[in-house]
């Protein structure tokens, strides 16, 4: 199936592998703001809608533990640092940066200006 818009036109059309054209659709004007739908798609979309809902409990959610040891190990492998490589121990402290956005936070206050200015 494709779906394609001759340029300059107004009509889109969507058109089976044998060339047969199962859709005709007429664009909204560009900057319009306006989706349009044919009836039939609203329909066929509400029946989608409808005949996949169902009463069962929702799915569990993903549980994500941290990785093992040995899966840790073989991600070095495949980055290509031993383990004993000194980038591993490397720890960045970003609390001087906390520490600064906590202060930017909120503007200064009149009181905090005339603090700083003496």
């Amino acid at each position: 199936m494709t779906v394609g818009i001759r340029l300059g036109e107004d009509d889109l059309h969507v058109v089976t592998a044998s060339r047969a054209v199962i859709a005709h659709h007429r664009r909204a004007p560009d900057g319009a703001g306006q989706t349009v739908r044919d009836s039939g798609h609203v329909i066929a979309l509400e029946r989608a809608v409808l005949a996949s809902f169902t009463d069962k409990a929702p799915c569990r959610t993903k549980v994500r533990p941290p990785p093992s040891a040995a899966a840790q190990a073989e991600a070095e492998k495949l980055r290509g640092r031993p383990e004993s490589d000194v980038a591993n121990r490397v720890v960045i402290d970003l609390s001087h940066y906390a520490a600064d956005a906590d202060r930017l936070r909120q503007a200064p206050t009149h009181e905090d200006q005339e603090r700083e200015s003496e």
